[in-house]
């Protein structure tokens, strides 16, 4: 070794460092894939496939072998095919371009990913991420209590050996059904199990859910097309199926866009974790993800109604996993006129971006600002080297991105956008983030070149395409728009409730031209409520049929306030714009 350091240049040493120290991908500031990327366009499938550097560098990529070869597929680790995220700004672009003229639909389903191998009573489990947990679910159907022989039965006598891409599951013994991973809200006890310690006498049993077939009695079917494995997979492996034990997943077929959206959005309503999409003549590809190969994802950040607007009020540098900077946000609290603390999160945003943000919020605070709560209570202190708190005079507003609510928590929380435009008295509040659950079943795949653009705002400053941004700058480069006025009116100080429906947009709407003409705008119906708005489209949504059964007040539809914001007065509304109407209740006299 000391010859070696004698006879290496600096930069020759501090490379060999960095490869004993595995620090490579943070050295050259870029994942492996696209180190790979660098040898040839096929390095990456070739590294998935065989993990044999020789092979990456010959640049031959594992073919389908012969009839009756299956050492290179049967009982042998490799990653499977993945699915592609699709981007939030045009979701359906690339579906459009490489889903083919027909495609498949199925729910994604929440658990572990797993490639089942069966060769006779022999069993292996091989995760996306090249474990093998094939002693965790038994490695034979004569492992007792293990999941392997509970299965075992199901498979018909002519299924000698086999490869199927699956999900494991949690399937609740009380309720008879499903539960999504570590997600206690979807249990009968409401209890979180490892799938790797299930216990025979707990509430909850592992299931095998089956989606693809790849391999039967010694003949691989990676190069066959998705609709012929998805046949072979209903008639030919199982002799029988149960949900509780082993099942064929369900799919439909599709064409269109709007199939698509309205897949998704039962599939949302369900609590389902998304939706998948694949070419229903796609080939199977191991260890690639792309979009040219056909398979997409879709879930909950896909779509806009998802978004939730948050302040940010503190920063944790290198507190968050791998060194990076936690971010801390508050939601505002109606009732006690205070910000309270709701989310820490560390992704999204460029590198830039966070650096005009740290610029923007300036010196941090040891003392939490008295505006700011966290259950009730002022924040206890944050010591000098482990970040601090934002003045409140300079908090900033970010977009936050979500696939949904786990254990009371978002899950896969991201920062999307740091809101310029948006001060901070306009933040989402912390009745929506609590009921953010609800946002999630009632969103939708929105228009796919609209998807990030609100209909009645200017376009605004987008910071990722800005290389270094102020306020100034923005100040500079975009009209500030103003508040509008209050209007003394016949609704001044009147209790006006604005229900939840099936637009966020159309409700914030709602909320500012009922505030403009000075009423007190409140999210729910209250004793003292005079009038509601009803901001869903039909009077059956859950909210609106809600306020109708409890026959309180008039629940009048969104179009009455956009025919008086256009004149800017309060006119009388007609029998068209009304869901429900109460005698003796409150009305507009000419």
């Amino acid at each position: 070794m000391s010859k070696l350091v004698k006879k290496c240049s600096e930069d020759e040493l501090e490379w060999i460092f960095n490869i004993i120290l595995r620090n490579v991908e943070s050295a050259l500031g870029t994942p492996s894939n696209k180190i790979l990327d660098w040898i040839s366009p096929s390095a990456c499938s070739i590294w998935a496939q065989t993990h044999d550097l020789k092979a990456v560098l010959n640049g031959k990529l594992v073919e389908e072998e012969s009839k009756g070869d299956e050492d290179e597929h049967l009982f042998k680790i490799w990653t499977p095919m993945l699915l592609q995220k699709q981007k939030r700004g045009d979701w359906y672009a690339n579906i459009e371009k490489f889903g083919g003229p027909k495609f498949f639909l199925q729910v994604k389903f929440d658990g572990e990913n797993v490639l089942l191998h069966k060769k006779g009573n022999e069993y292996r489990w091989f995760t996306r991420n090249n474990n093998d947990f094939s002693k965790e679910y038994g490695d034979s159907s004569m492992a007792i209590g293990k999941l392997s022989s509970r299965i075992h039965s199901f498979f018909s006598r002519d299924c000698e050996s086999a490869i199927f891409n699956c999900e494991l599951m949690l399937w609740d013994k009380k309720t008879k059904r499903l539960c999504r991973h570590n997600d206690a809200s979807t249990t009968s006890d409401a209890q979180v199990l490892s799938f790797r310690h299930v216990k025979p006498d707990d509430n909850q049993q592992l299931t095998v859910v089956l989606f693809d077939l790849l391999y039967l009695n010694g003949r691989p079917f990676f190069g066959a097309p998705l609709h012929q494995r998805l046949e072979m997979l209903k008639i030919a492996p199982l002799r029988k199926e149960s949900e509780d034990t082993i099942f064929v997943a369900k799919h439909e077929e599709a064409t269109k866009k709007e199939e698509i959206q309205k897949f998704f959005e039962k599939a949302m309503a369900n609590n389902e974790e998304g939706i998948v999409v694949k070419r229903a003549d796609s080939v199977y590809v191991k260890g690639q993800r792309s979009a040219s190969n056909g398979w997409f994802k879709l879930k909950p950040s896909a779509s806009s109604d998802c978004d939730l607007d948050l302040a940010l009020v503190a920063v944790h540098p290198r507190a968050a996993r791998d060194g990076r900077t936690l971010y801390r946000f508050a939601a505002y609290n109606e009732k006690t006129k205070k910000y309270d603390l709701c989310l820490g999160c560390s992704y999204g945003l460029k590198t830039e971006i966070h650096d005009a943000i740290r610029y923007e919020y300036g010196q941090l605070l040891e003392e939490a600002p008295e505006e700011l709560t966290f259950y009730g209570k002022r924040p206890r202190n944050i010591p000098k080297g482990d970040g601090g708190y934002i003045d409140f005079e300079r908090w900033q507003v970010i977009k936050i991105t979500s696939n949904g609510v786990r254990n009371g928590k978002l899950v896969d929380p991201v920062m999307r956008e740091w809101r310029v435009d948006k001060p901070v008295d306009q933040i989402n509040t912390w009745q929506e983030f609590r009921d953010y659950a609800t946002k999630v079943q009632d969103c939708k795949l929105g228009d796919a070149t609209t998807i990030d653009s609100e209909d009645d705002e200017e376009k605004k400053p987008d910071p990722l395409k800005v290389e270094k941004i102020t306020r100034k700058a923005i100040h500079q480069t975009a009209p500030v728009k103003l508040k509008r006025a209050k209007l003394e009116s016949s609704l001044s100080g009147i209790e006006v409730a604005v229900l939840q429906g099936t637009s966020e947009l159309v409700r914030r709407k709602c909320e500012e031209i009922l505030k403009h003409f000075d009423a007190t705008v409140v999210k729910g119906i209250t004793p003292s409520t005079q009038l509601a708005i009803a901001t869903a489209p039909k009077p059956n949504h859950p909210k609106t049929a809600q306020a109708i059964a409890l026959n309180q007040c008039t629940v009048i539809k969104p179009a009455w306030l956009e025919r008086c914001n256009t004149v800017e007065m309060v006119l009388p509304w007609t029998e068209t714009e009304v869901f429900h109407s109460v005698e003796g209740g409150f009305e507009i006299v000419e």
